[in-house]
């Protein structure tokens, strides 16, 4: 093996060992991020603060889309936001009608 082949093969070995270093390193926090804002069912309920029948209901009616990971139903807190400033829209609408419809003397 000449010095050129012994530096290649140095070179390679370093590489792959850091790469695999910076991925162990790595991993928790990636894992992370990609899960940590998936909620299971008890805890959108608790984030909407209504029960699970009625996070049930309003998956069901296409309101939430869940996010599902093999067998488990899961929600992401960007779609549950979403829901609930759809809600707040709703509210704020009806609340606009409502005050237009009164008759001021």
């Amino acid at each position: 093996m000449n010095t050129v082949d012994f530096i290649e093969a140095f070179r390679a070995d370093v590489k792959r060992e850091l790469r695999e270093e910076i991925l162990a390193e790595l991993e928790p926090a990636i894992t992370q991020r990609l899960y940590n804002n998936l909620f299971t069912s008890e805890e959108a309920a608790r984030y909407l603060k209504i029960s699970i029948s009625t996070l049930r209901r309003i998956t069901d009616d296409g309101e939430v889309t869940p996010t599902r990971i093999r067998t488990t139903v899961n929600y992401e807190q960007e779609e549950l936001d979403r829901y609930r400033a759809s809600k707040r829209l709703q509210r704020l609408e009806k609340r606009g009608k409502d005050s237009t419809s009164v008759i001021v003397r």
